[in-house]
């Protein structure tokens, strides 16, 4: 183990230690987050399907085959504004779902609620044609139904990493779990592209196949090697058990059956983690879902271009993601506080992204505008060790319960952000589309300003129960200190009693005859 100011890398790597006379394998933590970075793969892949999928659904377009140009005619014909509505009713169950899925994973266990919902979310996502060749109304349902089950999974891994991160780690294993984000835009949006153009049944129709097959072959896998918790995993080596668990219990634990909530939501370190998490998804949200539209309807590329293109910012963001993780931990290593990393991070990250998506809009070639989006939303990567790993500084044992509280706000753009983006480009220009642009940015900036005013970096009072005990304490020795003197006083005044001759005493010793002195 580490002393208290610097902790030692030894056990962090889980390499080169023996158990029982052999070397220990690879860290089980690390297999944890590389699950769960696959399962938010794949949530990404499922949530972002559809945005490409939409515009081969309802818009005709040309593809190669055999050396002949064939026209596919769109099995679709839906309003801008009505594809606008579809694309966010994902979002009406993926918010109402936050503060049940937090309460769910700190119930039930982040590992198991995590694994069931994404599983359930997979055959969903395969029933989405059967769906939309029913109705529109049938889409729209499933699709509220599939945010409701993927709500639960940030929430959930907030969960998880309070029973597996040590505290020392917490940034760079989060952000690796936090780079499926972009990882799963990366893949699902170019070949989301590709398999609308060339795929069987229609060609849109098999990206739903596709992805959900993917999505259940990644929950068999998930339910066979991922544990609750260090004590639960039957092959962790002793010596990384042995440092996880020695290294959370110095924390504060969460009473079970009992979260404060009026402190939460009056909480100002909550409330900056709010405001950022909207900020922040606000812009993702607004690129991820309609950036696609942007590149046809605007920029005129391709259908299967458009999924490469689309990707592209989402690259950046995923090395950008996990570095910022590291760079994080090391200026917290190197004695920057806790508080000034965060605002710094999160500042940056906002900053530079504002600049960039502000000016895609006054580009001069399509090459500038991608350029651009690239830079400004792969810089965003930055974002998460800002606000999302606060939530395990200012209250660890409550941090599913905080995510999912949290999330309310930041999954709502999900579903506003298409709808102002539909009226705002009924006629698909490149103007409208700066307004779009000037929007984000001015909420990026709105949301630095609040973030850097509230945010804290250090552990809540109503999250640690220490201090409670130790307040308690203090009263009652105050109390004790105070009744000392009380008691002391009563003491000599019995004391003044007992010595005091009764009155009757007193009279009979006036009557007594004086005392004869002996001669001398």
């Amino acid at each position: 183990m580490a002393d208290t100011e610097e902790p030692q890398p030894d056990p962090v790597e889980g390499e080169g230690e023996k158990s029982g006379g052999k070397k220990s394998s690879f860290p089980k933590r690390y297999v944890v987050a590389i699950m769960i970075f696959l399962g938010i793969c794949v949530q990404y892949a499922l949530r972002v399907n559809l945005s490409v999928a939409i515009t081969a659904m309802c818009n005709n377009h040309t593809i190669e085959q055999n050396g002949f140009t064939i026209q596919k005619k769109a099995e679709f014909e839906w309003s801008s504004q009505l594809q606008g509505t579809i694309l966010g009713a994902f979002y009406y169950g993926y918010t109402a779902m936050q503060i049940p899925g937090g309460w769910l994973g700190q119930r039930f266990g982040g590992t198991r609620v995590f694994g069931i919902c994404l599983g359930i979310a997979s055959i969903l996502t395969m029933l989405t044609p059967i769906a939309a060749r029913t109705s529109v109304a049938a889409l729209i349902t499933l699709r509220v139904v599939e945010g409701l089950v993927l709500g639960a999974l940030f929430p959930c891994n907030h969960a998880i990493w309070s029973k597996w991160a040590p505290p020392s780690e917490r940034t760079r294993l989060f952000t690796i779990t936090v780079a499926g984000c972009p990882v799963g835009t990366i893949l699902s949006m170019p070949l989301s592209g590709i398999m609308s153009k060339y795929g069987f049944d229609g060609g849109w129709a098999s990206v739903f196949y596709c992805f959900g097959a993917i999505g259940l072959l990644w929950f068999f896998v998930w339910q066979l090697a991922i544990h609750g918790s260090p004590l639960e995993h039957p092959t962790i080596t002793p010596e990384e058990r042995d440092y996880i668990e020695e290294s959370i219990s110095k924390l504060p634990s969460a009473k079970k059956g009992q979260v404060p909530w009026k402190s939460i939501i009056t909480s100002g370190p909550v409330w900056a983690i709010i405001t950022a998490n909207f900020t922040a998804d606000w812009g993702m949200y607004t690129i991820l879902i309609c950036l696609p539209k942007y590149f046809i309807e605007v920029l005129h590329f391709d259908l299967a271009k458009t999924g490469f293109l689309a990707a592209l910012p989402y690259v950046v963001k995923a090395f950008v993601g996990p570095a910022g993780g590291v760079l994080v931990d090391w200026l917290i290593k190197n004695k920057m506080t806790v508080k000034n990393t965060r605002r710094c991070v999160f500042t940056v990250g906002c900053t530079t992204a504002s600049f960039f998506i502000l000016i895609t809009g006054y580009a001069s070639t399509p090459a500038l505008a991608v350029a651009f989006l690239t830079i400004g939303v792969g810089i965003t990567g930055l974002n998460a060790s800002g606000y999302a790993v606060n939530i395990l500084d200012i209250a660890p044992q409550y941090a599913g319960v905080i995510m999912g509280v949290t999330n309310v706000f930041g999954a709502s753009p999900g579903f506003i952000s298409p709808q102002i983006v539909g009226m705002v480009t009924p006629n698909k220009t490149a103007g409208e589309w700066r307004i779009v642009f000037w929007i984000t940015a001015i909420v990026y900036i709105i949301g630095i300003v609040i973030f850097g005013l509230l945010v804290s970096g250090d552990l809540q009072p109503w999250a640690n129960p220490d201090a409670d005990k130790k307040e308690d304490e203090d009263d009652k020795k105050d109390g004790e200190e105070e009744k000392a003197p009380e008691k002391q006083d009563e003491q000599d005044d019995d004391k003044k009693e007992e010595d005091k001759p009764e009155e009757g005493q007193e009279e009979a010793k006036k009557d007594e005859p004086a005392e004869e002195k002996p001669p001398e």
